[in-house]
């Protein structure tokens, strides 16, 4: 048994789709699982495009993962009940800050699929050394940067894809060209995705679903003997892009992420990784770009936002006794400002062009550092079993500016800037797993983890009532509490794997207990600002559930495999009836039958999600989350290589034309009375593309 098992899956396989069209295998980012008995081929082959606008989207196959989608490019990654800031996701080594305050750019949408080289998913718990704050899993995802020549000589290599989906008249195209020589290796690539407010059923449409954006990476590498360097830049220009469970729009998120690594094979097992990076990005929201602005009760507003962020992260390896010790330093830090600009639209404000202007500064100067080290080893106690075992210490420091804002906040802004607003949060993470090899079909692992989070800077330093909260989209406005404790989590897993050579089995079943868990609750001071008013507080929380995957080979050709999630989420001694936790997915799973021979695969997927009635209530009934109902989908994919590099990938998403809602998906217009943004009907792609 290798000390961590990485299985890698084609997922979603002979094609992608960027934008709702589908590209092929090789163009698809690899999805690598840790931690994790996979047998090799779970979903492994079937091509498969999921509106793959977002890496994000590539989730819905992972076990216990799962995506809250707030707009097309706006897909926040979801894993067994955690979401958002709850889970520790790196882009190119980097943990890229959220320019946007309500997470319209949520760090998987960072890069877009077409340019993503790899996914790396840690399944159950999470080892200390995968990251600061993995409270609710890792995720990792990688650029490509094309590949070294083989040999002497210089050697080209790429991959050029174009694609067309229907359902929102969406097209994307896409180049990567590297030219390399077995030390140096220079690339460049770049993509545009475009597309329309997608349909629904009978070509109704979803309002602000449309989307525009153009990435960019480039970057040099450098390898002889045992050092590898790199350096590397990645830029998102995102334009005029719907979010239609937000009360605003996007019309720009513009800026980069640069980043540099270095590794150092010293020979006999020890190694050496660094990797440093540098972020600035700046966007603009606002409720005019796609929609008709203001009414006399809620004028036309924008909103300004600036995020400047750079970490570094260190690491050594070496063999110690059966497995591997390591021990690293990890510490970033961020910035955050915004502003936000109202214009009257009503009588009393002069009209709309002698409307009043009021600005309001909620997010001034506001900074969070992290600082960490970590000690880990990994290896086998005898030939049947393996033990992970690490620890993982974090300090964490904030603080902000003073606020400012019109004469009826005066109250609010006195308040939050006449106190203390430094906090320091200390967190210590414990991780133990232990697999046993009960024979050569069935291996069994048991895990326990101690994970901790600090509060977000909305949870701590929003001093009015707004909807800047991280992507909640729940149609509440939330305000900040200074006296929030971090979170801290006891995670418990079990895990079967029973495999032969032509079928698997692998349930996984998981507890986590959360002390001082953050969320939304109708305190005296929320009900005091008026309705639909929550605000961030502690409380004790539970989520249980399973994630399984199955499957069985019927011959060389054809296959059969199967995935099953289940999460329940649930506060402790709640002081009413209404105990659920909110936005959890209901029960939902897939199956799918692929068929490949000679150059030919297609593949019938079905997808369900059950009803969720398991929904969150507060005492007063205000800001109560609504229930889903359930859904079916039925999906045909199927791609030719005609010739070597060039594939032809096309098939039909929700082939029933079905209307149907994500639990996890929120609120039209950011209004529980308008119901849930709806997911997209039928679609017809095509896509084309060719690898040298």
């Amino acid at each position: 048994m290798t000390l961590k098992t990485k299985i890698s899956l084609a997922i979603a396989s002979s094609l992608v789709i960027p934008l709702t069209a589908v590209a092929e295998y090789e163009q698809l980012p690899n999805i690598v699982v840790e931690g994790n008995v996979m047998r090799a081929g779970t979903f492994g082959t079937a091509p498969d495009s999921s509106g793959l606008k977002d890496t994000a989207s590539l989730l819905k196959r992972v076990p216990g993962a799962n995506v809250n989608r707030n707009g097309p490019l706006t897909g926040i990654a979801s894993y067994r009940g955690m979401y958002g800031n709850r889970i520790n996701i790196s882009i190119d080594g980097a943990n890229m800050k959220e320019v946007g305050p309500n997470s319209m750019d949520p760090p998987l949408s960072h890069i877009p699929a077409p340019l993503t080289g790899k996914l790396t998913v840690h399944r159950g718990i999470a080892p200390v050394s995968s990251g600061i704050e993995s409270f609710g899993g890792s995720m990792h995802a990688e650029s490509k940067k094309g590949r070294f020549a083989v040999g002497d000589g210089i050697e080209t290599s790429g991959v050029a894809s174009m694609g067309y989906g229907s359902v929102e008249d969406g097209h994307f195209g896409s180049l990567l060209g590297a030219v390399a020589t077995d030390n140096h290796k220079l690339y460049l690539s770049g993509s545009k995705e475009q597309g329309r407010d997608y349909k629904i059923r009978n070509n109704q449409k979803q309002k602000n679903t449309r989307y525009d954006r153009e990435a960019f990476t480039g970057g040099y590498a450098y390898q002889r003997d045992n050092h590898e360097f790199g350096i590397n830049y990645s830029n998102n220009n995102t334009g005029h892009t719907g979010t239609p469970a937000l009360p605003m729009d996007i019309v720009y998120v513009r800026g980069g992420l640069y980043d540099a690594n270095y590794s150092w094979n010293l020979g006999d097992g020890y190694k050496l990784k660094t990797n440093i990076f540098y972020q600035k990005m700046r966007h603009l929201m606002s409720n005019t770009v796609m929609r008709n602005g203001g009414t006399p009760e809620r004028d036309n507003v924008s909103n300004r936002t600036l995020v400047e962020a750079g970490g570094v992260d260190l690491a050594f390896s070496m063999p110690l006794f059966k497995g591997d010790f390591s021990v690293g330093i990890n510490g970033d830090n961020s910035n955050h400002d915004a502003l936000i600009t109202r214009v009257g639209t009503s009588a009393t404000d002069g009209g709309p062009k002698g409307g009043k202007t009021i600005k309001v500064n909620p997010f001034n100067d506001v900074e969070r550092d992290r600082y960490s080290f970590f000690t880990e080893w990994a290896g086998e106690i005898n030939e049947d079993l393996f033990l992970e075992l690490g620890a993982r210490y974090t300090h964490t420091w904030m603080n902000a500016g003073e606020v400012s804002g019109p004469k009826p906040m005066a109250k609010a802004i006195a308040a939050f800037n006449n106190v203390d607003r430094k906090r320091n949060f200390n967190e210590v993470d414990i991780t133990t797993v232990l697999r046993y090899s009960a024979s050569d079909e069935l291996d069994i692992e048991f895990g326990f983890g101690r994970k901790n989070r600090a509060p977000t800077y909305q949870e701590l330093y929003l001093f009015t009532n707004l909807s800047a909260v991280g992507g909640l989209a729940d149609g509440n406005t939330y305000i900040s509490d200074l006296g929030l404790e971090h979170e801290t989590a006891y995670q418990f897993d079990i895990a079967f794997d029973w495999h032969n050579d032509n079928a698997y089995i692998s349930p996984r079943f998981f507890y986590h207990y959360v002390d001082d868990y953050i969320q939304g609750e109708r305190t005296l001071k929320a009900q005091a600002r008026g309705k639909n008013i929550l605000q961030f507080t502690n409380i004790q929380a539970q989520l249980f559930g399973v994630d399984l995957e199955a499957g069985y080979s019927f011959n060389e050709n054809w296959r059969f495999d199967a995935g099953l999630n289940y999460v329940r989420g649930l506060r402790v001694n709640s002081p009413t009836d209404d105990n659920d936790l909110y936005r959890i997915a209901p029960l939902n799973g897939r199956a799918q039958v692929t068929y490949e021979q000679s150059g030919w695969m297609g593949a019938i997927e079905g997808v369900f999600y059950a009803d969720q009635g398991n929904v969150i209530g507060f005492r007063d009934n205000i800001g109560d989350e609504q229930k889903t109902k359930g859904y079916m989908l039925l999906n045909l994919r199927g791609k030719y290589e005609p010739y070597s590099g060039i594939v032809i990938g096309t098939g039909i998403e929700n082939v029933l034309d079905s209307k149907h809602y994500d639990h996890l998906g929120g609120y039209e217009n950011h209004k529980r009375t308008n119901g849930r943004v709806a997911m997209p009907g039928r679609n017809i792609y095509a896509t084309l593309s060719y690898n040298w």
